[in-house]
């Protein structure tokens, strides 16, 4: 087995140094490390680099990477991301088409785990702000991952394609989910697998282009693979969603695009509600599970 692994980054190229520090580390080597620089004010010097003219989102700068792959395996991480030296060998371990392992806030809580897809169209990143253990040091067989910090079969490229540009940024790795979810091809969750997320580090948490991507790309991962189902989960969905955007002081819009065919997807609602009854309601799912109920 052989690694690529591939750091998409938009400015902030101290993170990036860091992050490839990092992955310098690990007990079984990245056989190549390419930075993806996606159009930075000021381009990224250091390690073999592809540099795109202009920024062109998340999903884009993947790509560029994926497309320049020649390894069996290639590992997307964020620039924000440090992982634990032993990260690389334990997901190489686990097998599956895809598999990733649990990442910790700096202040020490659960950043996220695996994806968790509701009918309402929101994805669930399971952990997310909880304290560490209990379903979190379960290993699973999982549907989706976060692009967060993913190790990937190359091959995945031949059998669904590569992640849709047309989102750029935020969801992307959502919608590559479902595809997967389609074909049959399921991954693996280890929690021994580690490392430290900073966060939001390059567009901001609760920023209005954070908002604006997440509302929009929403609405496309919907018009794409619900098809007419679930129309009351989406709408109950949105606006708890636009609630609570605007308690933040943002404005949710959700654009219109064209509905295309699509077969039923199984979802993830019912294990959503229990992980959250088995470690605290968010606001958001507590209200979610009372307007959609399982």
């Amino acid at each position: 087995m052989s690694v690529t692994a591939i750091i998409p980054m938009w400015n902030r190229a101290e993170l990036t140094r860091q992050c490839v520090a990092g992955l310098r580390a690990q007990t079984v080597p990245f056989d190549r490390i390419l930075v993806v620089d996606d159009g930075s004010a000021e381009p990224y010097q250091g390690e073999e680099v592809i540099r795109l003219p202009e920024n062109r989102g998340f999903a884009a700068a993947v790509n560029a990477g994926w497309r320049a792959a020649s390894t069996t395996h290639v590992a997307v991480i964020n620039n924000d991301v440090r992982l634990d030296p032993a990260w690389l060998e334990r997901l190489l371990a686990a097998g599956g088409w895809f598999a990733t392992g649990k990442l910790y806030m700096p202040n020490g809580l659960v950043d996220g785990t695996f994806d968790l897809l509701s009918r309402g169209g929101f994805p669930w990143r399971a952990g997310h702000g909880r304290p560490d253990g209990g379903p979190w040091d379960v290993p699973r067989e999982i549907a989706m991952a976060s692009f967060t910090a993913v190790l990937l079969r190359t091959d995945l490229r031949e059998r669904v394609g590569y992640l849709d540009e047309s989102f750029g940024t935020y969801y992307e790795d959502v919608e590559f989910g479902v595809r997967c979810r389609r074909a049959g091809l399921r991954g693996r969750y280890v929690p021994a697998a580690t490392g430290v997320h900073e966060g939001s580090a390059t567009a901001g948490a609760w920023s209005a282009f954070t908002v604006r991507q997440l509302s929009t790309n929403h609405a496309r991962l919907v018009a794409k693979h619900w098809g007419k189902r679930h129309k009351w989960a989406v709408g109950m969905a949105r606006i708890l969603w636009k609630s609570l955007a605007r308690r933040r002081g943002q404005q949710a819009n959700f654009p219109m695009f064209p509905v295309e065919q699509a077969g039923p997807l199984e979802l993830d609602d019912e294990l959503i509600h229990a992980l959250q009854q088995e470690t605290g309601f968010d606001t958001f799912w507590r209200w979610y599970f009372r307007l959609v109920p399982l």
